[in-house]
C-alpha cells in the first residue's frame, strides 16, 4: 500500500489514465486542428505522461484529504481549491520534467509554449497549468470515483487481472522500445539530410562563384587557350550539376522513406507533433516537415 493505493490499483490506474489521456489529446486537437490525429508519443493509444501524472495526483489527493481531516477542515470549497492548486502544480511539474527529458534524450522539442505568455523555457506555461488544474479537478471528482473501489469494476478476477496487465505492459514496453528505435533512426536520417543539404548548398555556391559568369562569355575572336578554359569550366559545371541532381534525388528518397507511413513509425510521429523542433538539425527537420505534412 502506497498513499492509499495497492500495487494492483496503481498498475491499472496507469494504463487506464494513459488511455484516457490519449483520448483527451485526440479530442483536444480534433477541436483545435479540425482533424483526428493520433497525438500519442507512442504508437498505441496511450499517453504515459497522463498515467504517471494521475497516479501522483491520486496519491496527492489522498494526502490532502487526510491532512484536512486531521485539522477538522470539512469545507468542500477548501478541498476543491487545494486539489485544483496542488493538481495543477503537480501536472505542470510532470510536463516540465517530461519536456526536458525528451529534449535531452532526443534533442527535439515535441511541444513548445515559447510563444505563450508566462512560459518557462517553452516547456510549460500558465494557461496550460490552469487547464491542468481544472482537468484534474474534473477527473478527481467525476472519473476517479468510478474507478476507486475496483479498477476493473469486478469484470475480471484479480488473478486474471494480473494476466491482462502482463499482456498490456508487454505491449506497452515493446511500443516504447520500437518508438525509441524509430526516433534514433529519424535522428540518423536527419543527420544525412542535413549533410546532403549542406553539400547541395556548397555545390550551388561553387557553380555560381567558380564556374558561372565568364564561362559562357566567349566570342569567336577569343584566344584558343581561353576557349579551352571556358570549355573545361562548362564540363566541370555539368559534372557538378549531375552530382547535385544525385544528391537531391537521395534527399527526396529520404523524405519519401520517412513520411511513408502515416499511421505508424516516423511519419505518424511527425504528423502527431507538426510543430516539433530539433536542437541539432532544425533546418533539416523543417524541410522534412514541409515535405511530409500536407498543407
Amino acid at each position: 500500500m502506497l498513499f492509499g493505493l495497492t500495487l494492483y490499483q496503481m498498475c491499472w490506474y496507469f494504463i487506464e489514465y494513459s488511455f484516457i489521456g490519449w483520448i483527451i489529446e485526440v479530442i483536444f486537437h480534433a477541436v483545435v486542428l479540425g482533424k483526428i490525429v493520433n497525438r500519442g508519443f507512442l504508437n498505441g493509444p496511450v499517453c504515459p505522461v497522463y498515467g504517471v501524472g494521475m497516479l501522483g495526483v491520486i496519491m496527492l489527493t489522498n494526502i490532502i484529504n487526510n491532512t484536512l481531516a486531521r485539522y477538522d477542515i470539512t469545507s468542500q470549497s477548501v478541498r476543491l481549491l487545494c486539489v485544483f492548486l496542488a493538481g495543477g502544480a503537480f501536472a505542470t511539474l510532470i510536463e516540465l520534467i517530461a519536456g526536458w527529458m525528451l529534449d535531452v534524450r532526443y534533442h527535439a522539442r515535441w511541444w513548445d509554449y515559447s510563444g505563450r505568455p508566462f512560459n518557462f523555457k517553452g516547456y510549460i506555461c500558465l494557461k496550460f497549468s490552469i487547464l491542468w488544474g481544472l482537468g484534474i479537478l474534473f477527473v478527481v471528482e467525476i472519473i476517479q470515483p468510478l474507478l476507486a473501489v475496483e479498477p476493473t469494476h469486478g469484470l475480471i478476477a484479480q488473478a486474471a487481472g494480473w494476466i491482462v496487465l502482463a499482456v498490456l505492459y508487454t505491449i506497452f514496453i515493446t511500443d516504447m522500445i520500437v518508438t525509441n528505435l524509430t526516433i534514433k533512426g529519424l535522428n540518423k536520417k536527419l543527420a544525412e539530410i542535413d549533410a546532403i543539404s549542406a553539400a547541395i548548398h556548397r555545390g550551388s555556391d561553387f557553380i555560381t562563384e567558380k564556374v558561372g559568369g565568364g564561362a559562357y562569355k566567349t566570342t569567336v575572336k577569343i584566344e584558343e587557350g581561353a576557349v579551352k578554359a571556358s570549355l573545361a569550366r562548362a564540363e566541370l559545371k555539368n559534372r557538378t550539376e549531375e552530382s547535385l541532381a544525385e544528391l537531391t534525388l537521395r534527399r527526396d528518397k529520404l523524405y519519401q522513406e520517412i513520411g511513408r507511413h502515416s499511421h505508424f513509425g516516423t511519419g505518424r510521429l511527425l504528423r502527431a507533433f507538426p510543430s516539433v523542433t530539433h536542437e541539432r538539425y532544425g533546418e533539416a527537420l523543417k524541410s522534412l516537415l514541409e515535405k511530409v505534412i500536407p498543407r
